[in-house]
């Protein structure tokens, strides 16, 4: 465990911010692009727990940990967070999860997010430029243009790296460009054509879109290690808690009792 502090906020759109968080104890980061770290925030309530992916990409390996929140109605973590100034501290726990870059390159390597699920993806990006892979799709599910965070970024990154396609689906609001496609990303993963036995498929965001993804690829008989997916699960206020555990909470403790085992 160790200690953070915010160093910056930026709004990426209505809804969503970036925050820069700094360790205190000046070490690097120490992590595979793609995993989440666990942040222990205080609040006049006591102290709460949310997991989040890092979206470094200018930085990979420094003191940082850049993370991107949407704003959730009721959210204890958006109550803290969008209400808050620099120097907020907090406690990390981490790295865990397996959405990560395959250690053998495949044919073709196709990542597939909604909204703040494009997160884990930056830092892979920048990763990539170090691999020798033919090819990289993107697929980035939106509601409307507001929502594409990053979008001058990766723009630039597609024009500049030719194994990469990017593309942007848009589920509100009709296509203007090139790289942008009406709909939902599983019709754009359906277009793709995905090959059982030459892509890797990684899926990263809204659960019913990773359901959706999972069962079309296992009709084409992908195999659950050539497809990994990571669910963001938005937490909102409970009016009464359980005491019963979510399978993303035991899958949380398995990974935690694993990595300090």
């Amino acid at each position: 465990m160790f200690e953070v502090i915010l160093r910056r906020i930026r709004e990426l759109s209505e809804s969503t911010r970036d925050f820069q968080f700094v360790r205190q104890d000046g070490q690097q980061l120490d992590y595979k692009p793609g995993q989440f770290y666990r942040f222990v925030f205080e609040d006049d309530e006591g102290e709460f727990e949310r997991s989040y992916s890092l979206c470094n990409y200018e930085d990979l390996y420094g003191d940082t940990l850049d993370l991107v929140i949407s704003r959730v109605v009721g959210g204890r973590a958006t109550r803290l967070l969008f209400n808050c100034s620099e120097g907020l501290t907090a406690k990390v726990t981490g790295p865990f999860g397996r959405l990560v870059l395959p250690e053998v390159d495949p044919g073709r390597l196709i990542m597939v997010a909604t909204s703040v699920g494009l997160a884990p993806y930056m830092p892979m990006l920048r990763e990539l430029e170090t691999r020798e892979i033919s090819k990289v799709v993107l697929l980035l599910g939106v509601r409307d243009r507001t929502e594409f965070i990053y979008g001058d970024l990766l723009r630039r990154y597609a024009g500049s790296h030719d194994f990469f396609d990017l593309r942007f689906c848009i589920s509100r609001e009709a296509p203007v460009a090139d790289d942008e496609f009406a709909g939902y990303v599983t019709e754009q993963l359906q277009a793709l054509a995905p090959d059982p036995d030459s892509d890797h498929v990684l899926l990263c965001g809204n659960p019913a879109m990773i359901d959706d993804a999972w069962g079309y690829l296992k009709e084409l008989n992908f195999r659950p290690k050539k497809v990994v997916r990571e669910k963001y699960v938005f937490a909102r206020e409970k009016k009464a808690a359980s005491s019963a555990l979510t399978d993303d909470q035991k899958k949380l403790i398995a990974e935690k009792m694993k990595k300090y085992s």
